[in-house]
């Protein structure tokens, strides 16, 4: 099974985490980086090393990061070329239970990865401007 690493600033990758398993139960597989105040960069990368090695089975890990170009994105990448990683930025709840959906698929690491982002990019949504839609469209003349 592909490994999740949910890596960012503060406490939310503990906190989605920690919601995720409110919904659907235990995580396996699912380790968490946070990005404390004042801690260097080479402290969050072996951070990131330390929980990349935690979950890494044989397939990869796929880290989900809040930021594209923050300090767990750009630690990440920075060992891609020593671990099988795919990092994708944009991190949110809904995202991190379809990653742990779509492990149980026969899906390489770099397929699961496209496969989320094309989740994300189809799921944010304005729902409130879907309602005022549906309002509009069955009023009655």
């Amino acid at each position: 099974m592909v490994g999740l690493l949910v890596a960012a600033h503060g406490r939310l990758a503990e906190e989605l985490v920690a919601t995720a398993e409110l919904i659907v139960g235990k995580l396996p597989g699912v380790a968490t980086c946070s990005v404390a105040p004042g801690v260097s960069a080479e402290g969050i990368r072996e951070e990131v090393r330390s929980a990349l090695r935690a979950v890494d089975t044989g397939e990869g890990v796929l880290v989900l990061a809040d930021l594209f170009g923050g300090t767990p994105c750009t630690q990440a990448l920075a060992l891609s070329g020593q671990h099988q990683v795919e990092v994708v930025t944009g991190v949110n709840l809904p995202m991190l239970l379809k990653a742990n959906a779509l492990r149980l698929e026969p899906l390489s690491l770099p397929a699961l990865a496209e496969a989320l982002v094309q989740y994300g990019q189809r799921n944010i949504v304005c729902a409130s401007a879907m309602l005022r839609d549906a309002t509009l469209g069955h009023r009655p003349h």
